[in-house]
């Protein structure tokens, strides 16, 4: 898929409650990215981090959006999360704590925007995705 289709409506929805998020200092929100065959479904999972700028996911939940995907025949492809005040695109931790040749989206909060990458051999290399209403 060279253009991975993500619904508008939820795009936004995330992305507002990120800014919300960065307001209330400097939180991040997080996710998983779920291929339900048709398009990428974003499902925001609750972040464990208290510290500022930082996202890290409860294991129980992660096992159970997993379960669920696997149970439907989707599959979990990758993580979101946003940057307070960083620029869309994933540091070096960012690399370090993905999965192998997943993808990864990252909320903009200051521009409100956001960008797709492929993680791959510790490597980022941005992707397109293509909004649907």
């Amino acid at each position: 898929m060279s253009k991975y289709p993500i619904r508008e409506p939820k795009l936004d929805e995330l992305i507002n409650r990120a800014v919300r998020a960065a307001k209330k200092g400097s939180k991040e929100i997080c996710g998983l990215i779920v291929d339900n065959k048709c398009c990428l479904d974003l499902i925001e999972c609750k972040n464990k981090s208290r510290r500022p700028a930082h996202s890290e996911f409860y294991y129980q939940e992660v096992r159970r959006i997993v379960n669920v995907a696997k149970t439907l025949n989707y599959e979990v492809v990758g993580t979101f999360h946003s940057h307070p005040f960083g620029l869309a695109q994933p540091g070096k931790t960012d690399i370090n704590y993905a999965v192998n040749d997943s993808l990864m989206l990252i909320i903009d909060c200051t521009n409100r925007k956001a960008k797709l990458w492929h993680i791959k051999n510790g490597k980022a290399k941005r992707v397109q995705f293509k909004i649907i209403p």
